[in-house]
């Protein structure tokens, strides 16, 4: 072998040395990359994207991206601002609201019970006392919601027995039923649930589906619990009303309604209120079309 020979042979064995290296650094940076995206994905946007190795254009589009989550930072944070000084704001006016409405409350009960009214001003004081009632309970719902958004609510949580609390919310409910022409079928297991919580939050879930099922639904009432291997099951049912298939995983959200004209007073918190409830204690609820009937289905671990 001539020392020309030897020379090249070395130069191209170099060569192909420095490419081998040149594309497993380029690998591993593009590893590296992937890791990054996939950690954007999952919500972490503290770190930036790591630089092991870089030419021209890898440099520029690592600054680019570095680029692109700064913003995205920025922006999340501004939202994140804006979302709390919204809670605080319906906090605040849920607060203010709430005092004069007693006030107005009360006074029309007084009134109501002065002998000297016509058949006619019973009538508006009655009415005056339901349109206070709604609003009162529409802003009891914006209160509840904006505490639970910011994690301020306070929960009291000792052992309760979710039948007893249910039997107790379903008669409340009694004389709204009976308004209606309507005898739901109760069908609640004899037997004590009971389970670590907090009563007054329990009764809001049921009182707010219950609550739900009587403005959207007309017939076909029921309100039924049992037992399973691992959890206590509650199942309220009425008719599908003006609910269709694909409104079934938007019920839960914030502000959400399938009353587009908005004339039933509602917020579209109830249910919302009830998932984030029932998700702090470990349940599940999840809504259900099924032979022409809705139903909201619980389920809370026996383990709580």
């Amino acid at each position: 072998m001539s020392l020309g020979t030897g020379i090249l042979i070395a130069v191209l064995g170099l060569f192909c040395f420095l490419l081998l290296l040149y594309l497993l650094m380029m690998q591993r940076q593009m590893i590296r990359l992937r890791q990054f995206i996939e950690t954007l994905q999952e919500g972490d946007t503290s770190i930036m994207v790591p630089i092991d190795f870089q030419t021209k254009e890898v440099g520029k589009l690592i600054d680019e991206i570095n680029l692109l989550v700064d913003q995205y930072r920025k922006n999340i944070s501004e939202l994140r601002r804006k979302d709390e000084t919204i809670k605080e704001t319906i906090t605040n006016l849920a607060h203010d609201v709430r005092t004069p409405l007693t006030s107005i409350e009360g006074y029309a009960k007084i009134l109501k019970n002065s002998e000297s009214l016509s058949e006619k001003d019973v009538m508006a004081v009655d009415t005056i006392l339901e349109r206070s009632d709604t609003l009162k309970r529409l802003l009891n719902q914006l209160f509840d919601f904006a505490r639970l958004e910011s994690d301020s609510f306070e929960y009291h949580e000792t052992m309760i027995d979710l039948n007893a609390i249910l039997r107790n919310t379903a008669v409340s409910f009694y004389s709204n039923f009976e308004a209606k022409g309507e005898e739901p079928d109760i069908q609640i297991a004899e037997e004590e649930f009971k389970v670590l919580g907090d009563a007054d939050a329990v009764t809001r879930v049921f009182s707010n589906i219950i609550f739900n099922s009587l403005v959207h639904g007309k017939t076909n009432y029921s309100i039924a619990s049992w037992q399973e291997p691992e959890a206590y099951a509650f199942c309220f049912r009425n008719d599908a009303g003006d609910i269709a298939i694909e409104d079934l995983d938007r019920l839960f959200d914030r502000f959400f309604t399938t009353d587009k004209s908005r004339s039933k007073k509602t917020t579209g918190l109830g249910l919302a209120i009830a998932k984030k409830i029932v998700t702090h204690m470990g349940g599940e609820i999840k809504a259900e079309l099924q032979d022409g009937l809705f139903g909201i289905v619980i389920r809370i671990p026996k383990a709580r």
